[in-house]
């Protein structure tokens, strides 16, 4: 599949990416009340990925997870606030030395002032100039606190000491205290409609151009403030509630139970939750109109034949799955991500394939469809290049999907072969207050994902799984040995 040496011209590359967006709530992968009708066309013009996993649960570890091929414990941004370090080679690196011409429209969370390697970079920079004095407008629909939601943008700049951003007024609700400030923003003037049509003007402009292009949305990520034609999309009283038992997330380690939403397992929760889940279905949906618009313009200007797409994001989304919001854990809910392909006379139209691949495997999948050689000074891949598997979805991949969270205070693992899941917690205690002397402070948990999907009943202590757990744990602390990982047991 990397042999491109035959094609008229260099395959082009067109990568859209959003933030937080669960595979639950796609309707290619089984949604039945959210809207997805560009990403669905895609998916089936193209391949659905079943067993594409998070590396890291977090916006800016994942993202350069997929840029540079490295896990977050090789290319060192272990948080938001982490930046990737200079010498670092992304993908815009390897396609730029080969002659393309890349851009990166779009959120990419850099963190500082690097573009990475991109020749053509715009992100919220350039969305406030074209805002201009709207600009406080989306400031006070964002209700911004943290660099996560768009504004401020990189909170480094910010002295601690200061608070909120100056854009944002200070009696303005905390966005997790209010499920969405009421949009006042024309559609047009959104985040993902400005993104779109840069992306379209791009490839106007570079038509004739071989191209590696990101188109990047900030939705569905909160704040959950759709255009008002996409909130009306969806009835909070209409929308269904995910099965989960109180007493089972009593039984998650802190950290992650840490992250239950508002009320979780009362009525007012249950009302709350609908809420959040129908501005987050709106958000989905204006999104997946952005991406169409962007997929019509290829088709519009002749490129699709040519030009692999491919869809994908950052992290999911629990969306109330085990009493849950946000991310910054390894169930489904937040870390199995949907991933589409399509490419057409190379990729089978309407395919589907539970190969397991993670966010490490996307650099050198794109290099390996398009013939590129890794650029200078590069260090070896940790991951495994998937193109194999868009010719063939038979193909079963690679062995296991890694992840990892937390690094490096306090760390945890996800190892996820075909059929378990098993997490490994360096400090279970976390959130929980000074350790009891001689407590075990580490903990494991361990799902049968053909038996137990919707991940209910952790099987550590259970007698007749010990040896599987015993396995997974050898296989992981195996894997992070030869990754120089030192694992800290307890």
């Amino acid at each position: 599949m990397s042999d491109n040496a035959g094609a008229a011209r260099p395959l082009n590359i067109l990568w859209l990416t959003s933030d937080q967006h669960s595979s639950h709530a796609l309707g290619c992968y089984g949604n039945s009340v959210v809207q997805t009708p560009n990403l669905d066309r895609l998916a089936a013009e193209g391949l659905c990925f079943d067993r594409h996993f998070c590396s890291y649960p977090v916006c800016v570890p994942a993202r350069f997870t997929m840029m540079t091929g490295l896990y977050p414990h090789h290319h060192g941004a272990v948080g938001n606030n982490t930046p990737l370090p200079l010498r670092t080679r992304t993908v815009a690196h390897h396609f730029g030395q080969a002659g393309y011409v890349t851009a990166w429209l779009g959120k990419m969370h850099p963190v500082d002032g690097q573009t990475h390697g991109f020749d053509y970079y715009m992100d919220m920079g350039a969305y406030f100039d074209y805002l201009g004095p709207k600009t406080r407008t989306f400031t006070y629909g964002m209700g911004a606190e943290d660099s996560g939601c768009g504004s401020p943008w990189i909170t480094i700049h910010r002295p601690p000491t200061e608070g909120r951003s100056a854009w944002v007024p200070a009696d303005l609700p905390r966005h997790n205290d209010t499920l969405a400030v009421r949009e006042l923003l024309a559609e047009e003037d959104h985040f993902e409609s400005f993104v779109a049509r840069e992306t379209i003007r791009f490839l106007e402009t570079y038509r004739d151009e071989p191209f590696f292009v990101t188109a990047s949305f900030l939705k569905p990520h909160n704040p959950f403030s759709p255009p008002a034609e996409y909130a009306a999309m969806y009835r909070p009283e209409e929308m269904p509630l995910p099965d989960w038992s109180p007493a089972q997330l009593e039984q998650l380690p802190p950290q992650v139970r840490s992250h239950r939403y508002p009320g979780a397992g009362t009525p007012e929760g249950d009302a709350w939750l609908r809420r959040f889940i129908a501005a987050y279905y709106g958000n989905v949906s204006h999104m997946d109109a952005c991406a169409g618009r962007i997929l019509a313009a290829l088709d519009r200007l002749g490129l699709a034949d040519n030009t692999l797409v491919v869809y994908t994001t950052d992290h999911g989304e629990t969306l109330g799955e085990h009493g849950m919001r946000g991310k910054f854990c390894f169930f489904d809910g937040a870390a199995r991500l949907p991933l589409i392909a399509r490419l057409p006379g190379r990729i089978p139209a309407g395919a589907r394939s539970n190969a397991l691949v993670d966010q490490a495997d996307y650099a050198p999948t794109f290099l390996d469809i398009a013939g590129v050689a890794p650029a200078a000074r590069s260090r070896p891949f940790d991951g495994q290049s998937f193109a194999p598997v868009l010719s063939d979805p038979s193909l079963r991949g690679k062995p296991f999907a890694f992840g990892e969270f937390a690094l490096p205070q306090r760390p945890f693992y996800m190892r996820r072969d075909e059929r378990w899941k098993y997490v490994y917690y360096t400090d279970a205690t976390a959130g929980r207050g000074p350790a009891v002397a001689g407590e075990k402070t580490s903990a494991e948990e361990l799902y049968d994902s053909i038996a137990d999907p919707g991940e209910f009943t952790n099987l550590v202590g259970d007698p007749a799984r010990n040896g599987v757990v015993a396995e997974q744990r050898a296989g992981l602390f195996a894997f992070l040995e030869r990754h120089g990982v030192s694992v800290t047991t307890g």
